[in-house]
């Protein structure tokens, strides 16, 4: 009894007001994040080369205009690993991999014109930071999403690296 009266409640509130209801509450990731909910699987490029599988660690947020977001992942011993960025409204984004034991920076894409992936071999299962930054300017207000916001994504692929040698 007690599912099937929660199940009619949303049906009757609908999503709209279930999103403010949430936000109203102190979870204002919840709704912050469905606007863009696997913008990252549709809009950031896939790996041009075959093997490549979707990884889990991938993520899409709402950010705004000189907005930086870092998450943290685990690149594995003997993986190659295709890592894309991507933005709604087309902005540059920079995006920086550090060790997350050493500090040590690992890629850097405002040191390689900006691009916008790579792809790079782990030797070593190691735990990383990726930090994802949108460029400045004046944001636009989205009618849909009502905020001064886009979407950004960013797409980790993996696969087991090619075995070198005899």
């Amino acid at each position: 009894m007690k599912k099937l009266i929660s199940t009619s409640l949303m049906l009757m509130l609908g999503l709209p007001t279930i999103i403010a209801l949430a936000q109203h509450s102190g979870i204002p990731k919840v709704a912050a994040n469905l606007p863009c909910q696997d913008f990252h699987r549709k809009a950031c490029l896939r790996s041009p080369d075959d093997g490549f599988a979707y990884n889990g660690q991938s993520r899409s947020g709402l950010f705004a205009k000189g907005q930086s977001s870092t998450i943290k992942a685990v690149f594995y011993k003997g993986m190659d690993y295709h890592i894309s960025v991507c933005c709604e409204e087309k902005d540059p984004i920079n995006f920086s991999i550090k060790d997350a034991k050493t500090g040590e920076v690992l890629y850097d894409n405002s040191t390689d014109n900006n691009t916008n992936e790579i792809q790079l071999t782990n030797e070593n299962t190691r735990h990383v930071n990726i930090m994802v930054t949108v460029a400045g300017g004046d944001a636009k207000i989205d009618k849909v999403k009502g905020t001064e916001g886009m979407c950004v994504g960013l797409l980790i692929e993996h696969k087991k690296s090619d075995k070198v040698g005899f």
